[in-house]
């Protein structure tokens, strides 16, 4: 079948950073192609992806272009990894939405709550089906699901994990153990106790690395990177730290970084109440239940790995429930909620179409000021190329005058040069008149010699 794959970000690409939501597509795309299904790619105009990426369609700018662009690639059906996007597609084919992420949980740490529900309900509404990061996330996403209309006496949506990729080839290492911590310091994401309660117990005893996070004295902190510089510190490194500051977000996310160590075979130090903690237990993959001092003492000197723990979370595994979905139309027994719900995402819309607007007009204004520019050039040339065109003419006449001096000139030399050829002709008759007249005279000389001397008495 063709699939339309719909998300924000640029596909993870060698040497480039990359969004969560980026690779949850990427991994999509890869099982969906691996399946054999025709995958396309969409993304917005402003993440600039590759235009010659294979199955990249151009990037959208509205969502009435989004909507022209699913409708004009004819999908049997379509993924949409960025649920802001959802309301724009329902209606073109049948509609997966990836829940991946606790969004309203995160949207209440910034302020944005009432934007985000509204941008929930949309998404849940205009969805034919669901996808769930881990069971935690589908107990939230459960109850939006009912107030969006969805029959809840039956089971609803599909637990699809993140996946857990092979990381870099593991590296030499330096001989020291390497705690190694990393991620973005959103506002539901501090780690900063974790990283002082680290560097106080390990006391130079280890190194610690933290990376996109505040800095911490006695810690290695590095700026984001790209994936594949992370993967590669992730090599090099003994274990993952892996505990926060509690709140109800961190007790329902499972993260792309978390995969990141698992694929990396690194334990981890993890908060018992994080949705991966009976995982990491039940596999030794690190240390769950332990204080913090206790579990970096114990990493320290007793050696895991989380890369049985990995398998479970491999792409053909997590995949699995989404390649075994039947495209169908879900039923919609009642959207009295979910007609707010478009209105607040319509609102949304029209927001980022006004957006979208000022930016085109504000390009329109750099255009104009650009076209104004070229038309004073083009003035200035004119009055060059105008001025050109009158110094040609007056070089022309001079050469029309040159000529016509020249020919005088060379009529009156080649005057001059025909009465010199006749002189000279005159003279050469002349010439040749005198050398008959010298030979008759010599030869009338020879003859008066000859009397002379016959006439002259003998002296004998």
């Amino acid at each position: 079948m063709r699939v339309l794959v719909v998300h924000h970000g640029p596909l993870p690409r060698s040497g480039a950073p990359v969004t969560g939501g980026a690779r949850r597509a990427a991994v999509h795309v890869d099982a969906l192609r691996g399946a054999g299904h025709d995958v396309l790619t969409l993304s917005r105009a402003q993440d600039d992806v590759d235009p010659l990426a294979f199955g990249a369609l151009p990037g959208f700018r509205t969502a009435g272009d989004l909507a022209r662009l699913a409708a004009a690639s004819a999908p049997d059906w379509i993924l949409c990894v960025a649920p802001e996007e959802a309301p724009a597609l329902a209606g073109v084919a049948p509609l997966v939405v990836d829940l991946y992420a606790p969004r309203v949980l995160e949207a209440a740490f910034e302020g944005l709550q009432r934007e985000e529900a509204g941008r929930a309900l949309a998404a849940i509404e205009a969805a034919d089906e669901v996808l769930f990061s881990n069971p935690r996330q589908r107990w939230l996403w459960t109850g939006l699901l009912g107030v969006g209309g969805w029959n809840l006496a039956e089971p609803a949506g599909l637990l699809v994990p993140l996946a857990a990729l092979a990381g870099s080839p593991r590296g030499p290492g330096t001989g020291r153990p390497t705690f190694v911590v990393g991620g973005r310091s959103w506002p539901w994401q501090d780690a900063t106790d974790t990283l002082r309660r680290a560097v106080a117990v390990v006391g130079g005893r280890a190194d610690i690395v933290s990376v996109g996070l505040p800095a911490v004295e006695g810690v290695r902190a590095s700026p984001h990177t790209t994936l594949d510089a992370w993967l590669d510190l992730l090599a090099n490194a003994t274990v993952a730290l892996d505990r926060y500051a509690p709140n109800p977000e961190r007790a329902l996310a499972q993260s792309f970084r978390q995969m990141d160590y698992l694929g990396a075979g690194l334990p981890l130090i993890t908060d018992p109440d994080t949705p991966l903690a009976d995982a990491v237990r039940e596999a030794r993959a690190g240390w769950v239940d332990e204080p913090l001092e206790e579990a970096i003492e114990a990493a320290l000197v007793t050696p895991r790995s989380s890369a049985a723990l990995a398998a479970r979370y491999a792409p053909a595994v997590t995949e699995a429930p989404l390649l075994a979905w039947v495209p169908r139309r879900r039923e919609r027994p009642w959207t009295f909620l979910g007609r707010g719900a478009r209105l607040s995402g319509a609102e949304g819309r029209a927001e980022r179409d006004r957006a979208a607007r000022e930016c085109a007009e504000a390009e329109l204004a750099r255009k104009r000021t650009e076209v104004d520019d070229l038309h004073l050039q083009l003035r200035a040339l004119t009055s060059s190329v105008s001025a050109l065109s009158t110094a040609m003419v007056d070089v022309a006449g001079f050469r029309r005058e040159t000529v016509a001096v020249l020919g005088t000139r060379l009529a009156a030399e080649s005057d001059e040069a025909e009465h010199l050829r006749r002189e000279l002709a005159i003279s050469q008759a002349n010439l040749e008149k005198k050398d008959l007249e010298l030979g008759r005279l010599q030869q009338e000389r020879d003859r008066l010699g000859r009397a002379f001397t016959f006439l002259r008495p003998n002296r004998g």
